[in-house]
């Protein structure tokens, strides 16, 4: 009997609904995550409890809704204090009244089961309704009241939920009216400078004929830069840089290379640059080319002032520690550091040249001595011009056997002193 005044009871609600007012939702998907509080009936010997929601459904063009709720109410049996899950899935149907302002109620039922476990899953109706508060046009606050009436076990059990209500994808009514409607709806809000954005809402109020705008009714500004996209001549211009009002990147010396990019930023009028802003140095000197005198100047050579070779103003003697086999005139490769030092000297200065000096000791003959000299002397030139690449008519060799001793020759020590070769450099 309990059953069938329910029923009649919300079948009337409905009929009731139909006479009322329609409202105009916004369509779409939604999701209603919600809490409350679930009052039991007095006959299921369960404590009453908090219950939490969720909700999704579709909200179509016009007041009706559906909506599937999955609700979970865990409780305790009121005698014995035993868990009690309770686990509630309803289908309801959703109809909205007529708004007002913000605020839009709405009458709703459905059908569902409950799951108490230990125990059964019954079947269940529902009806009530609820009330929600429009924060947006997707977003809303919603509350609930449901009466659940228990089909099998006859008990009616009470239901107040609070929560959120979100729709996706909205799409209002009345911009799917027809074109008859939408003439009879309020005179279009004012917009001066039909840019799209209502006078109310625009923050440029002029905006030039047909310039893109943002939704605040501004000039679009793409690189966020200052300047309007419409007068900007350099769209890309990257964050935090400094520009002119074409919206292109400063060049404070008129380069053509940036500031933001620009190792040299006073740099003359005129003169020709690379790609860092800096004065082209094309022989890699140290000096700009605007400034050199001698273009063309080897690399690593020492120029002065104006790019040009620095001259010996007197000769550099080089000694060189270099070790022979007895009676042999062969360079052996651990001495080539020291030539390598030689050819180094004659790199920085490139209009010097050098003479190889050989020198023996008094031992043997002069005619050997002389001989073995020259061409240990040789040998070392060999080694600059073949191996390390110093230009052939820089270098020549001399061979001056005993002729030439630094100190005496009447120890074995001085005899080593005077066992050498001396690389002489000069410029012509």
């Amino acid at each position: 009997m309990s059953f069938l005044l329910n029923k009649r009871a919300l079948l009337t609600g409905l009929i009731a609904a139909s006479s009322v007012a329609q409202a105009t939702p916004e369509e779409g998907f939604t999701i209603a995550p919600s809490i409350g509080y679930y009052n039991m009936d007095n006959h299921r010997g369960v404590d009453n409890s908090t219950a939490l929601s969720l909700g999704l459904g579709y909200q179509f063009g016009n007041p009706w809704a559906v909506e599937f709720v999955y609700l979970n109410a865990d409780s305790e049996a009121s005698v014995g204090g035993s868990d009690i899950g309770v686990d509630q899935y309803r289908l309801d149907a959703l109809y909205h009244l007529a708004e007002q302002g913000n605020w839009m109620p709405y009458l709703a039922a459905g059908v569902g089961t409950t799951d108490m476990s230990p125990g059964d899953n019954n079947a269940l109706i529902n009806a009530g309704g609820g009330v929600k508060y429009a924060l947006n046009q997707d977003l809303s606050l919603r509350a609930d009241f449901r009466l659940i009436n228990d089909t099998e076990d006859h008990e009616l059990d009470n239901l107040t939920m609070v929560g959120l209500h979100y729709v996706f994808g909205a799409k209002s009514a009345e911009a799917k009216a027809e074109p008859v409607k939408a003439m009879a709806q309020p005179a279009k809000a004012a917009d001066a400078d039909n840019d799209g954005v209502i006078d109310a809402n625009d923050q440029c109020l002029s905006t030039p004929a047909g310039v893109a705008v943002d939704t605040k009714g501004c000039a679009l500004d793409s690189d966020k830069d200052g300047v309007a996209d419409y007068k900007d001549q350099c769209l890309s211009t990257p964050t935090g840089v400094s520009v002119n009002a074409k919206g292109c990147a400063l060049d404070s010396d008129e380069d053509g290379v940036a500031d933001y990019k620009d190792q040299c930023l006073n740099t003359q009028s005129g003169v020709s640059v690379d790609a860092k802003g800096c004065a082209l140095d094309s022989d890699k000197d140290g000096v700009a080319d605007h400034l050199d005198a001698c273009a063309n100047s080897a690399a690593g050579s020492k120029v002065d002032a104006k790019g040009c070779y620095v001259t010996l103003t007197e000769a550099k003697s080089i000694r060189l520690d270099v070790q022979f086999a007895s009676n042999s005139a062969v360079v052996n490769a651990k001495y080539f550091p020291q030539i390598k030092k030689v050819a180094a000297f004659l790199k920085e200065y490139p209009k010097a040249s050098v003479v190889i000096e050989g020198h023996t000791d008094d031992s043997g003959s002069a005619a050997y001595n002389q001989s073995l000299s020259e061409k240990r002397a040789k040998a070392i030139a060999t080694v600059l011009t073949k191996e390390l690449g110093v230009a052939a008519n820089r270098v020549s060799a001399i061979g001056y056997g005993e002729e030439k001793p630094v100190v005496s020759n009447d120890t074995a020590a001085n005899r080593e002193t005077n066992r050498r070769v001396v690389a002489v450099i000069s410029s012509k």
